[in-house]
């Protein structure tokens, strides 16, 4: 009886040991995920609404009168019309993404000739709404092109786009969002060139096509210095707030930042009017 009494109490405190050690692991944190779907069918496996339950999602084209477009598309979740985009485009992607908090957003894209980007960006289920909360768009500064490409770390979503820079030609730049007040948001005004295609193969350098007046900083309007004409230029970083941007540059020693150039200065011009040899294609 005794025997059968002491191997009953050390399997309670071997149980009991195991439950203080199962409380004290950190918990794992689930992988964020990205799931692709096509406009047209009804998708059950996915959660778009934040509730944790899964949702029925189906994105419709609105068709056009022209062979091989589209005037826009309507987004219906669980049945109920919750997002309509009014852009006509030709070819249009679709990823659903599931950060580690298990916080669900949209990437939307709709492409027209060349691959040019009418609509690209994140998209949330807000109040029995689906709203665009980040823009990858900024047609004052360049023509968006293709697809971004997202990587995904936990909370945080690094995005890398590609454009038609009226100051550098084709380029792609990234910036980094992470979840925070609810939504995805920027982590900072400053951005990364990950390639610039136009630059010199050999140097990595532009060549001034005019004097260009460099700042201090994006901000101050304090000036630096003046890049003269055919002098090489390092393309290092940019910076864009609101309907502003400035590219930072280096100039044999010096650093400073340059106006990025606008569509409207970009008229009449074939390529870049501060940088030789920079032609605008697509």
């Amino acid at each position: 009886m005794k025997k059968g009494r002491a191997k009953k109490l050390l399997g309670i405190c071997i149980f009991l040991m195991g439950l203080m050690i199962f409380s004290v692991l950190p918990v794992q944190a689930a992988a964020p995920r990205m799931y692709t779907i096509q406009p047209g069918k009804t998708w059950t496996r996915y959660d778009i609404t934040g509730d944790g339950k899964k949702d029925r999602i189906k994105v419709v084209r609105k068709k056009s009168q022209y062979d091989g477009c589209w005037n826009g598309a309507d987004i219906y979740v669980n049945n109920t019309k919750v997002c309509a985009i009014n852009k006509a485009f030709m070819d249009m992607s679709i990823r659903i993404i599931t950060l580690s908090n298990g916080k669900p957003f949209l990437c939307l894209r709709g492409g027209t000739d060349n691959d040019i980007s009418v609509f690209h960006g994140l998209y949330q289920y807000r109040n029995g709404k689906i709203v665009q909360v980040v823009n990858f768009i900024n047609e004052t500064y360049g023509r968006p092109a293709n697809e971004a490409k997202i990587y995904l770390s936990g909370n945080t979503v690094r995005v890398r786009t590609e454009a038609m820079s009226y100051s550098l030609g084709y380029c792609t730049t990234e910036f980094t969002y992470k979840y925070q007040k609810g939504t995805l948001l920027r982590t900072s005004n400053y951005g990364k060139y990950i390639k610039l295609n136009a630059a010199n193969k050999r140097t990595g350098l532009f060549a001034a096509a005019k004097n260009i007046q460099a700042y201090t900083t994006p901000t101050s309007g304090s000036k630096a210095f003046v890049i003269r004409k055919n002098t090489g230029v390092k393309i290092l970083n940019f910076w864009t707030a609101g309907n502003k941007m400035y590219i930072r540059v280096k100039n044999g020693s010096k650093t400073g930042w340059i106006k990025a150039v606008t569509f409207k200065e970009s008229q009449g011009y074939a390529g870049s009017p501060q940088f030789s040899r920079v032609m605008y294609t697509g």
